[in-house]
């Protein structure tokens, strides 16, 4: 008896259409949210997914921030949560 299995790491986009100004560029913009996990799959079927981060980045300019765990959780959830400034971490230090 053989096995199938694999661990991935997958990018899944979620829905998120409100307007904002840019912190970068100060443009009007909006945000494109995802969220990177792995995944173990058994024979092509996803079993367990685990290390879940979530992440924005901006239209106008593509600067990245880290969104909070749990503003991001909800969002998955499909619940409408406003993203304040306090819940990014933005990535692109220079």
């Amino acid at each position: 008896m053989f096995f199938i299995m694999g661990i991935n790491t997958r990018r899944k986009e979620l829905t998120c259409e409100e307007p904002v100004v840019c912190a970068g560029c100060g443009q009007y913009t909006r945000y494109v949210i995802y969220m990177t996990y792995t995944v173990l799959s058994l024979f092509f079927i996803p079993v367990l997914k685990w290390n879940r981060k979530y992440y924005v980045t901006t239209r106008c300019c593509k600067r990245t921030y880290a969104l909070d765990p749990e503003i991001g959780r909800k969002l998955a959830h499909g619940d409408p949560v406003p993203i304040l400034p306090q819940h990014l971490t933005d990535l692109d230090v220079y």
